[in-house]
């Protein structure tokens, strides 16, 4: 049997934290795009979450993705990991300016 250490150090690895989807646009070294959300937790900018913890986890969970490679390519996920360190910008759509006619 675990003991109690153990177990309550689990419970808060995987604890549920509530999160509001952030829809971005994000341009990785090899010319992708990505257009998906970002889950961000309360109080935390997107500067942070993407600065925070890069050495123990470099992954970012990006759901509803649509992904357009260098190449032409397009595909679409409902989930997938992006390595942090392969972003070269990353902006919320929310805060695009239309360039008009």
């Amino acid at each position: 049997m675990l003991d109690k250490k153990i177990m309550a150090e689990r419970d808060i690895l995987y604890a549920k934290v509530k999160t509001t989807p952030l829809r971005v646009k994000v341009r990785l070294v090899d010319g992708t795009m990505v257009e998906g959300n970002l889950h961000q937790p309360p109080s935390l900018r997107l500067t942070d979450m993407l600065n925070r913890h890069t050495r123990d986890n470099p992954f970012l969970a990006v759901t509803d993705a649509n992904i357009s490679f260098a190449n032409g390519d397009n595909l679409q996920y409902r989930f997938f990991t992006m390595n942090r360190e392969m972003i070269v910008c990353c902006f919320p759509t929310d805060e695009e300016v239309d360039q008009g006619p």
